[in-house]
């Protein structure tokens, strides 16, 4: 967690130094939800309270990049092969992305004062994940690693997991004042593990001939995850000028 804060500073301090003269910063709240191994689990059915800060430049009225950092709770409950199946476990995600508006947008101006917009960057997500293997032995008793050597089922075990994502998104923003604004966002990241809802490749085992049966090699795993939530943001002035990037004539 404290590795995922002082990376976010560090993009903040980077991205601001290229800054010119003005930039946005805000404040991010809403759910999540977890698209994963799980069978009949309902999307959004639980308030899992997340909450986060960006800072964005803005390159011009089109194109923003954007350094975001999130945190709160992912769960999840349904069905593995007619087993139930729960998780609950915090999530500290740090992605940069490019914003880009689908209207000319510039956060105060009354000729440009909403737009819808993507997002699309790279990430990195932090995690726990627990290993439950007598849970696991309902439904899976072929399951490899499930044993030890002498017969025995595994123990129980947590491990810290820090994974790369791709994150995306599209949302909606508007402008409330000269230097506020407010917007709606879904955001989606497809994470490179399989460990997200505590199943790791749940279906993998051992067959009659010995042989390691897998569905996730090659990075092909299930484990989706997604936001929904407003922001508010907040221009600040870098030098004495606006930046020529928010002049509307050029753009």
């Amino acid at each position: 967690m404290k590795k995922i804060v002082l990376v976010f500073v560090t993009v903040l301090i980077t991205v601001s130094g290229y800054a010119q003269k003005t930039a946005d910063i805000g404040i991010w709240g809403g759910s999540s939800t977890v698209f994963g191994d799980l069978d009949r689990a309902e999307p959004f059915k639980t308030f899992n309270l997340n909450y986060g800060a960006y800072f964005r430049y803005n390159i011009n009225a089109r194109i923003g990049v954007r350094a975001m950092f999130l945190n709160g709770a992912f769960t999840g409950d349904g069905l593995v092969e007619n087993s139930e199946w729960k998780f609950d476990k915090n999530v500290s995600d740090l992605s940069l992305q490019a914003e880009i508006n689908y209207l000319r947008y510039i956060l105060g101006s009354k000729k440009m004062k909403f737009s819808p917009y993507v997002t699309i960057g790279l990430g990195m997500a932090y995690f726990k994940y627990n290993y439950r293997p007598t849970e696991i032995e309902v439904f899976n008793p072929d399951y490899p690693g499930l044993y030890e050597a002498d017969g025995t089922i595994s123990a129980n075990r947590e491990e810290a997991v820090a994974v790369p994502t791709l994150p995306f998104g599209i949302g909606l923003k508007y402008t409330l004042g000269d230097r506020l604004g407010i917007g709606i966002e879904y955001q989606m990241r497809k994470y490179m593990s399989d460990k997200l809802d505590d199943l790791d490749d749940p279906l993998a085992h051992v067959n009659g001939l010995e042989e390691l049966i897998t569905y996730n090699e090659g990075g092909h795993n299930n484990d989706w995850g997604a936001y929904l939530g407003v922001h508010l943001t907040y221009k600040i002035y870098i030098g004495k000028k606006a930046c020529p990037a928010y002049d509307s004539k050029n753009w």
